[in-house]
């Protein structure tokens, strides 16, 4: 307690010797102090916002912000209205109460189109509304599958014609747009091929075309024009380069270490499709086909006649030869390999040693077993050890990326933090100064204050502050002197001194006025 009110006791004495402007200066800088502390708390205190739905129509806007008006919820709109933000905490919360409250922005309308009642309509209005029901419910199943932000579907059924050469068959376009960073693999975009045709009567699945937000056809090209067998085709003998790649740098790399071998592959693929029927006949190989036998008795002489006719077939074999496409026809492998390297001296850079015969011989066979090579089929390798310039290091994940997220995140906050305790430390800095600067301006910068013995008042006037008083000197010629010169220089100054000795205040607080 002692400490406290000491503390107090000094500090309220350091107010006191504080002039008025002083005074105000400080609450002013006081105040701005506290308003800044408050400001910058509840900024960092705020919540992130993020998006709850977007690409909203101006009816499912309306009906979400009235929902969530009613339950409080902070909310800001983006897009010319057509998204909605809220507290990122309260995402997942607020879209499954509006799913369960039936306030689904946005969402596909599918078979429930059909819910309410149905009076009136023609044909035209149910077939349509069942096309509508039927995209509804495909964009339903399609938005339900990993790294698919938002789907649309278009079917084009045509009417069924009695003539089958007339009848085309249904198709489908599916508009996909893709969450970032996320790509759609082969089998995936195959699986939605299936889906739709699968949902759609009559609707074969190479009828079926996907496309991404960018206009870029994801399924498979048309398998009839020739850009679509060379997509196709290039596509096939890059799947397959880089299988074979990987098989050989994987031993290798457990075997020379990581980045100590490259590996390419070139692999030349028959896409020639042949088609052809072949028939073979065995001469010496026959078999009877049909016989036939004919009898004839003559009733008057009594003599018989025989005769008969046999056929015979050759033996014929029928070949149906379909080529195979897409095989591998010639093999073509280059590695580089490094060699070997000694610890150096101490400060001296490792010793470099080549590979010997035997080693890339063996080298050799394994990367040949590896990927398959066929000498018969005119395969080719070749291994070559050469010094790499550099010794590689494995890769490893670097931070970087997750670095720019959290800075991105999380620097505004923390630059805000520092530039608020850079401020603190100034201000401190600042009011210490000012302080003292008010302790020192309070009392009057006279070097010397003194009294005659008939009670007179004397004081020496400097030009320089003193922080201390080390008594009244001696009145002597030569302080007299410097009074006189210093009343001559600055008489405004010994002016306000003779009015501080005719006007005092004493210890008590109260005036007394000297004779």
């Amino acid at each position: 307690m002692d400490s406290l009110k000491q503390l107090t006791d000094n500090l309220r004495a350091r107010l006191g010797e504080l002039s008025f402007n002083q005074k105000v200066l400080l609450g002013v800088v006081a105040i701005a102090s506290i308003i800044s502390v408050a400001v910058f708390s509840l900024w960092l205190q705020k919540e992130d916002m993020a998006v709850l739905y977007s690409n909203l129509s101006p009816e499912d806007a309306s009906a979400t912000l009235e929902e969530l008006a009613k339950q409080d919820v902070p909310t800001e709109l983006k897009n010319g209205g057509g998204t909605i933000m809220v507290p990122e905490s309260m995402v997942a919360r607020l879209r499954i109460d509006l799913a369960g409250k039936g306030v689904v922005a946005n969402g596909p309308i599918g078979f429930e189109i059909f819910d309410g009642k149905q009076y009136g309509l023609t044909e035209f209005l149910q077939n349509v509304n069942f096309k509508r029901a039927l995209e509804g419910e495909l964009t339903k199943s399609i938005l339900s599958l990993q790294g698919i932000q938002q789907a649309r579907v278009h079917l084009v059924l045509p009417q069924p014609s009695i003539f089958k050469k007339e009848d085309n068959g249904a198709t489908a376009s599916v508009v996909l747009r893709l969450g970032r960073g996320a790509k759609l693999s082969e089998s995936q975009i195959a699986g939605i091929q299936a889906l739709v045709s699968g949902s759609v009567e009559n609707l074969a699945s190479a009828a079926v075309t996907v496309i991404d937000q960018t206009g870029r056809v994801l399924s498979a090209a048309p398998q009839d024009g020739d850009t679509g067998r060379s997509e196709s085709q290039l596509a096939l003998r890059k799947e397959v380069e880089e299988h074979l790649t990987e098989k050989a740098a994987s031993m290798l790399d457990k075997v020379l270490g990581a980045g100590r071998s490259i590996v390419r592959v070139d692999a030349t693929l028959n896409f020639e499709k042949i088609d052809r029927e072949r028939e073979i006949y065995d001469p010496a190989s026959t078999v009877v086909r049909s016989e036939v036998r004919e009898e004839e008795t003559n009733p008057q002489t009594g003599l018989q006649r025989e005769n008969s006719t046999t056929n015979y077939e050759m033996n014929r074999t029928v070949e149906h030869i379909v080529g195979q496409t897409g095989g591998v026809s010639n093999l073509s492998v280059a590695v580089f390999v490094d060699g070997h390297y000694a610890p150096g001296a101490k400060g001296a850079e490792p010793a470099y040693t080549p590979l010997t015969e035997d080693e890339l011989g063996q080298l050799r066979r394994i990367v040949q077993t590896a990927v398959g090579l066929n000498q018969v089929r005119g395969d080719q390798i070749e291994v070559v050890n050469m010094q790499f310039r550099t010794l590689e290091e494995p890769e490893t994940a670097s931070p970087l990326t997750d670095w720019m997220g959290m800075v991105t995140e999380y620097g505004g906050k923390v630059l805000l933090v520092v530039m608020l305790a850079v401020m603190a430390l100034s201000l401190r800095r600042t009011l210490g100064k000012m302080v003292a600067g008010g302790a020192g301006s309070g009392s009057q910068p006279v070097a010397a204050v003194g009294r005659s013995a008939g009670g007179a008042r004397m004081t020496a006037m400097p030009e320089e502050e003193v922080e201390h008083f080390d008594g009244i000197p001696e009145m002597n010629d030569q302080v007299v002197g410097d009074i006189r010169d210093y009343a001559a220089e600055n008489p405004e100054r010994v002016a306000e001194v003779i009015q501080s000795w005719i006007r005092e205040i004493d210890v008590n607080g109260r005036e007394t006025v000297e004779n």
